[in-house]
């Protein structure tokens, strides 16, 4: 996998259909907060308790870099759990970005740092500093649920999980989708139907 694109999350969602993982893309509120940034990578799970960034301030100083933080933040939308500053730390650290299902704030700043963070809600509304939460661990995150090196792939539009155990299938699946989609968008510039184009792609591979 190392060197190789990764696919788009809707691709990486139809491999995983294909392979009978039909509940690893979360919730449609989970939206790219800082458009046109994509981002993948081994995900460090993090539970907050609602609105409190107690938790995910730690879990900042845990996460090796290159990881993504996912956030259970119980779907709360009433009080932040992520801001500016607490982005640019992450950032600092090396973090590739966050998938939060709560609220974060600080829009104008997050999209000129221009780091990645995907969210199911914004408030300027501030959280709370109860110690409450745990990191590192097994977690549902809007819907799906997340264990500790899950591969996260995020973009404009949305968030899927790969459970670490079938991430060398899933991608190798999600490729072959994507060679099938470039084959068709092909047909299609040519001016075939989608018809004709579906067909030439079964030729092609008979």
């Amino acid at each position: 996998m190392q060197n190789q694109p990764i696919p788009s999350a809707a691709n990486v969602s139809d491999a995983l259909r294909e392979l009978d993982w039909k509940f690893q893309t979360m919730h449609s509120s989970m939206r790219a907060i800082v458009p046109d940034v994509a981002v993948s990578g081994p995900a460090f799970s993090v539970r907050c308790y609602a609105g409190a960034t107690w938790a995910l301030s730690r879990a900042i100083e845990e996460a090796p870099p290159g990881s993504i933080l996912v956030v259970d933040g119980g779907h709360f939308s009433e009080g932040v759990l992520m801001g500016g500053l607490m982005s640019l730390r992450a950032k600092m650290r090396g973090i590739a970005g966050a998938v939060v299902d709560g609220a974060v704030r600080d829009v104008s700043e997050l999209r000129k740092v221009g780091w990645p963070v995907f969210a199911s809600a914004i408030t300027p509304r501030a959280g709370t500093h109860d110690q409450q939460g745990a990191w590192n661990i097994p977690i549902s995150c809007a819907g799906v649920n997340v264990s500790p090196g899950d591969w996260v792939v995020a973009d404009n539009d949305g968030v899927v999980i790969v459970p670490q155990a079938i991430r060398d299938e899933a991608f190798a699946a999600a490729r072959a989708i994507e060679q099938k989609e470039e084959f068709v968008t092909a047909a299609l510039l040519e001016g075939d139907s989608l018809g004709e184009a579906m067909g030439k792609w079964k030729q092609s591979i008979s």
